[in-house]
């Protein structure tokens, strides 16, 4: 009896600890980008209702593609310290593209915030190409 007690608290152990790694994206694409939205960052644009619906399709285009090219690149069980600057370097363009798209949509007075915060992620990250749709900047590639 004891040792069956001590069996099911040790599955439940490793079931509760596998949960808390997290692990991939949380929610779908479209979940993600409306939290993206409701981000406190995102606050001091103060995006019209418009705005918003036009981001989140691009958000949303940001994050699928974001899914797929991680399915393709850890389908085959790679080790994701060398699979994920691959992921990187193809992702960068379409990331570009997207952030473009989005920052077309900006006002005159949220360009300057837009300017602002970008000139704050280029001085954490001399690399940072993107505020909008990578969140913080992308990362210095290695």
């Amino acid at each position: 009896m004891k040792k069956l007690l001590i069996m099911i608290a040790l599955v439940a152990g490793v079931a509760t600890l596998s949960k808390a790694q997290g692990g991939g994206p949380q929610g779908t694409p479209e979940e993600r980008a409306k939290a993206s939205l409701e981000r406190q960052s995102m606050a001091a644009y103060n995006f019209t209702a418009d705005q918003k619906a036009k981001l989140t399709v691009i958000l949303t285009r940001q994050n699928k593609s974001q899914d797929s090219l991680r399915t393709i690149v850890m389908a085959g069980g790679a080790d994701p310290q060398t699979a994920y600057p691959a992921m990187a370097a193809k992702l960068a363009p379409i990331s570009a593209a997207n952030e473009a798209a989005a920052v077309a949509l900006l006002t005159a007075d949220q360009k300057k915030t837009y300017d602002a915060a970008l000139a704050t992620a280029k001085q954490n990250n001399p690399n940072a190409t993107t505020v909008l749709v990578g969140g913080r900047g992308r990362r210095p590639q290695q």
